[in-house]
């Protein structure tokens, strides 16, 4: 009965040292690809005349806040618990869920879709209220 815990434990472990890696990696290609935009942002502002008010390259800024928000590279589920407040973990956990019990599939899949269409959808980071406040993802 002791070897439970143990399991878990480990269980536990590598599920979070995977969870970390696809977040660095997720925050590597968002840095790499927000360099070269924000370069560009600048020199269109420029270009524009908009040095007082860069609008261009401020909503760079907004656009990779909001995906480091939706990341939260540093955030770690409480002891005790598997969930994380962040979009990218709920999201990590539901492919965990597909991988872990192959009979929930089609079902996670369409629920995964509807998710990605809301988000992804124009207008889908315009609301008010930020993401780690909110509870809108499936699971």
């Amino acid at each position: 009965m002791t070897d439970r815990p143990k399991e878990d434990s480990r269980w536990r472990i590598v599920r979070d040292v995977v969870v970390f890696q696809t977040k660095l990696g997720m925050e590597a290609v968002l840095d790499i690809t927000l360099i070269p935009v924000s370069l560009a942002a600048a020199a269109l502002d420029l270009l524009l005349g908009n040095w007082r008010r860069p609008r261009w390259f401020h909503a760079v800024l907004r656009f990779g806040e909001r995906c480091e928000e939706r990341i939260n590279l540093w955030g770690v589920a409480p002891t005790g618990t598997d969930a994380s407040q962040s979009e990218v973990d709920a999201l990590l956990r539901n492919i965990e869920t597909l991988i872990l019990r192959p009979g929930t599939g089609p079902e996670k899949v369409r629920e995964l879709r509807r998710w990605a269409a809301t988000k992804l959808a124009p207008g889908g980071d315009g609301d008010p209220e930020p993401p780690h406040r909110r509870n809108d993802f499936p699971g």
